[in-house]
């Protein structure tokens, strides 16, 4: 699966500049998860894939797997072991971020949690009371989209994993229109060298952005847009609405110890 050495040209998702240049190699099957364990979690070495940066707003992509299909995701990436790649993916952060948004959310609020995987966080909701249903067009494409909007729309570890952020942050504003959305993402460090852990193609994570592209993309669909964290952000139809909340501090992923080099 070994990138040809450059698309040409390539035109970034966020700001369309065709300036892209080659950020990284790594091999297909390296997982966030390896970093976490210190040890490999996919044995074979099936190829490397290539990450370009955009050299107007930072956006890192990685151009061959935008152009896969949704069946060859769910194939490649999205099967049976996909646990190894993102072990708390399945019960522990759903059910901890869970916790953190019954925390702040107000009676009578109607959530959405967007990209849901099996719907354990809504459903971990919906136990105490707060109205809250899952959709996740990507886990299940056959899932219809719920009606109206939405007071709290929540989009946990979603955003990387999506080809086409455009789309996806105008459906985030659509489905919270007149309301909030709180998601993650971890935002690449401003000044970068050598290998980052979750630039991770084993979990998907493909679209990653710098603090400018998502500023930049928040503001083509016309919302404002708040950092609790690095990982975790807000997104409003106004300033004053996000500076309403008061968010406690919540953790998503952690920091791994290991590094590339003794994985390998």
């Amino acid at each position: 699966m070994h990138m040809h050495e450059r698309a040409s040209p390539l035109s970034c998702p966020i700001c369309r500049a065709a300036d892209a240049r080659e950020v990284l190699r790594k091999e297909f099957n390296i997982s966030c998860n390896c970093y976490f364990e210190g040890r490999r979690q996919y044995p074979t070495n099936e190829g490397s894939v290539l990450y370009v940066e955009c050299q107007g707003c930072g956006f890192w992509w990685a151009p061959e797997l935008h152009g896969w299909s949704p069946q060859t995701f769910k194939r490649r990436i999205y099967n049976e072991e996909y646990r190894l790649a993102d072990p708390p993916f399945v019960f522990e952060r759903p059910t901890r971020l869970a916790a953190w948004v019954a925390r702040f959310v107000r009676p009578g609020m109607r959530v959405l949690d967007y990209g849901g995987g099996e719907g354990l966080l809504a459903r971990t909701l919906r136990e105490v009371g707060i109205d809250a249903v899952s959709w996740d067009p990507f886990y299940d494409d056959a899932s219809e989209k719920p009606a109206g909007s939405f007071d709290l729309v929540t989009c946990f570890e979603v955003v990387e994993h999506v080809p086409d952020q455009r789309r996806l942050f105008f459906e985030l504003a659509s489905l919270s229109r007149g309301g909030v959305c709180i998601f993650s993402t971890l935002v690449r460090p401003e000044r970068h060298e050598g290998d980052w852990w979750y630039a991770s193609p084993r979990n998907g994570h493909i679209s990653l952005h710098s603090a400018n592209s998502m500023r930049r993309v928040c503001e083509d669909v016309g919302l404002a847009l708040r950092d609790l964290s690095s990982e975790v952000h807000v997104m409003a139809r106004t300033p004053s609405q996000i500076a309403q909340l008061d968010l406690p501090y919540v953790m998503v992923n952690g920091t791994p110890e290991h590094r590339l080099d003794g994985l390998l």
